[in-house]
């Protein structure tokens, strides 16, 4: 059994008594002292008023009958000042007074009146009574104080998170309303062409985009892992041992990392158009270093046709330039030589950070052989497709259509798709949030049911439930080739379900 906590040693409570014959406050101070409390004796009114402009009082026993200024008069001077109006005033009268001056004194603010002779037991009593409330009065208003504070701190926590909050807003409007403008810029400046070509061009631009916010997401928003960044924009080229990228740990930062993406996938594009990437024994190599003001990034391409220098600037050139000049206020400079493209990239080292953690690039499981898609093993399923977004699922269809499988749906709502005969699906492609609700309710009944899934999201892969973390997820903007490349991973890990019951 734990030994008990010593208690507090009890405060002492003032007492004033107010006589102008000694050996009366002699007889006051030998009643009361069995209540141990701290007596303070004086004999006349103006000495009572200097003690109590000095001190805390928590009773006052003050004799009626005193010469200059009698009882009455001393608590109508003490009622007067607003720090006293609560002070408990107890009156002793030596001689017997009327009932008019009993009435007298309580209208001058006394909480008793007391007559001789004085019953010793009665006079502690009544004492203890109005030293007692003095105590809860005093503990009471600690407690409103403290609650006063609390309430006061809690809502000055509440005015910063709502603060926070409206920041955040702010600053995610900002950033979808750039993304938005970089977006209107790649379409409003591409250079005519067929409309399939077009739209693939553009796609890969946002997608390129994307990529970059998805990193920066995944790492909340304190920098994109540069080995990583580079490592994904390279991925659709990355047959056989053709590409090697290398450098040194470090994170771009947020503001950057969408137009060093592009700068990135812009280079990428043009080596698998005319470069090393367009030949069969072509390579690339990419690496940098990070210095104590630039990152040198070396981009070199060996093995491929003859390459020179452009006669005018394309798009993609153009896209570069802005990228690495104008926004990351950096130097490019291109060498064209018989066996390849060489390029140097010098940006300043202040748009880049140490890495969160020193840890090899990660890449998402559905990345690994999506260049390789097997479009055979979608052909002829039946994809349930649940999303609430139009457009998006009109994308998603399209894509579907493409890969060779058969769309059910879309559904813009979880009631419209819970209606639907699992029975007749393959697989499914399922918004996380549809119309405001969560999607694992159907989820669990094609989990019932053995039915593969496919998790879409606009947020990082940890949101989805971890009782599904053991199906694939896509985050959005999805990318065609990366649909099909897990749809075929899907399928070959689990062939057509046979048919249950609900």
């Amino acid at each position: 059994m734990p030994p008990e906590k010593p208690r507090q040693a009890k405060e002492k409570a003032n007492i004033l008594l107010v006589d102008d014959q000694p050996g009366k406050l002699a007889s006051y101070e030998v009643i009361l002292s069995e209540l141990d409390e701290n007596l303070i004796k004086t004999s006349s009114a103006k000495e009572a008023l200097e003690v109590l402009l000095k001190t805390d009082i928590a009773a006052i026993l003050v004799d009626v009958c005193m010469p200059e200024l009698d009882g009455f008069e001393l608590a109508q001077m003490i009622r007067e000042h607003p720090r006293f109006k609560d002070t408990a005033i107890i009156f002793i009268s030596a001689v017997m007074l009327s009932e008019l001056d009993s009435l007298k004194a309580y209208e001058m603010g006394g909480v008793d009146y007391v007559s001789v002779p004085v019953v010793p037991g009665i006079l502690r009593a009544k004492v203890r009574v109005f030293v007692d409330l003095y105590r809860k009065s005093r503990e009471l208003a600690r407690i409103n104080d403290e609650l006063e504070a609390r309430v006061k701190e809690r809502t000055s926590a509440l005015e910063a998170a709502i603060a926070q909050q409206e920041l955040l807003a702010r600053e995610v409007d900002h950033r979808a309303r750039n993304a938005l403008a970089v977006i209107q810029s790649i379409v409003a400046m591409m250079p005519p062409a067929p409309g399939a070509s077009m739209g693939k061009i553009i796609e890969g631009r946002i997608r390129a985009m994307a990529r970059a916010h998805t990193l920066l997401s995944q790492a909340r928003w304190e920098g994109a892992d540069l080995a990583t960044l580079v490592n994904e924009e390279l991925e659709p080229f990355r047959a056989g041992d053709r590409v090697s990228v290398h450098g040194a740990a470090a994170a771009i930062k947020p503001a950057v990392a969408q137009n060093f993406a592009l700068a990135i996938h812009e280079l990428a594009t043009n080596a698998a158009k005319y470069g090393a990437l367009s030949a069969p024994e072509g390579k690339l190599d990419v690496s940098w270093t990070l210095g104590g003001e630039h990152l040198v990034l070396e981009w070199i391409e060996s093995d491929g046709p003859t390459t020179e220098p452009p006669k005018k600037n394309g798009f993609g050139s153009k896209v570069i330039d802005a990228s690495i000049k104008r926004q990351l206020n950096g130097e490019l400079i291109t060498d064209w030589s018989s066996g390849g493209l060489k390029c140097t990239v010098r940006v300043p080292a202040e748009h880049f950070s140490p890495p969160r953690s020193q840890g090899a690039a990660r890449r998402e499981p559905h990345q690994e052989g999506a260049a390789s898609a097997n479009a055979d093993a979608v052909r002829g399923r039946r994809l349930l497709l649940v999303e609430d977004e139009p457009l998006v699922s009109m994308m998603m269809s399209q894509m579907i259509r493409d890969l060779g499988g058969q769309v059910i749906g879309p559904f813009g709502s979880l009631e419209e798709a819970q209606a639907t005969a699992l029975e007749a699906v393959d697989a499914a492609l399922l918004d996380v949030n549809v119309a405001g609700e969560l999607v694992y309710p159907l989820a669990d009944r094609l989990a019932k049911h053995k039915k593969p899934m496919i998790f879409l999201t606009g947020y990082d892969a940890g949101s989805i439930e971890p009782r599904f973390s053991g199906s694939p997820i896509l985050t959005k903007p999805i990318d065609e080739l990366e649909l099909g490349a897990v749809l075929a991973g899907l399928f070959e890990k689990a062939p057509k379900p046979r048919a249950l019951a609900d």
